[in-house]
Formats: C-alpha cells, sequence, structure tokens
C-alpha cells in the first residue's frame, strides 16, 4: 500500500483581507500537516498559533472533507464544561476563504 501524503495549506496565500479579519479577532489560521492515512487537508481557526495545540485551541476548522466544497465546523458555545459543542455549517464553500470567514462570523456571534 502506497501512502501519499497530503500537504498543509500554505496560510499566507490565503486573502489578506480574511487574514486581517482573524487577526483584527486576536486569532491564528493553523494548517498542519495531516495524517497521511487521511485525504482531508485542514485550516483550523485558533486562540493559538501552535499547530501541535490546535486541537485545543480551535474556535472552528475548514476542511476539504466534501470534495467540491469545503467543510466548515465552528465551536459554538453551547457547552462551556470540559465537553465541547461543535456544530457544522450546512452551505456550500468552494473557497477556503468563504469558510474561514463563516467560522469568524460564528465565532462573533457565540463569543
Amino acid at each position: 500500500m502506497v501512502v501519499h501524503a497530503m500537504r498543509a495549506v500554505d496560510v499566507s496565500r490565503i486573502d489578506r483581507r480574511v487574514k486581517g479579519e482573524v487577526a483584527r479577532r486576536g486569532l491564528f489560521l493553523v494548517s498542519p500537516d495531516p495524517d497521511p492515512y487521511h485525504q482531508d487537508v485542514f485550516v483550523f481557526v485558533c486562540t493559538d498559533p501552535d499547530p501541535g495545540d490546535c486541537g485545543f485551541t480551535r474556535v472552528g476548522h475548514v476542511s476539504t472533507a466534501t470534495g467540491a466544497n469545503h467543510a466548515v465546523y465552528v465551536m459554538d458555545g453551547r457547552d462551556r464544561s470540559a465537553a465541547v459543542s461543535l456544530s457544522q455549517i450546512r452551505a456550500p464553500f468552494p473557497t477556503w476563504e468563504d469558510g474561514i470567514m463563516a467560522v469568524l462570523a460564528a465565532f462573533d456571534r457565540w463569543h
């Protein structure tokens, strides 16, 4: 079995206006190298820039899980205990930027 590793998204190539909106909220874009056994590539919107900690500091993420469009998930703020509440935003997101802006809109609403 040959496993082809996918590359992380080069977040420096994300539209500068979107990166500005991320920075204005004190957040960071992180795209760690994906697990070589999975096809999905992620851009996490996080409170900390450490790629090794993005699972714990994320406020949402955009992935290539759906193929033609990007899948968007957000921490929805409904559960403030140790367990988190994660919701998918169901809409077509053709670009990383579209997905990131949806995460930011949810962040603004729930935080």
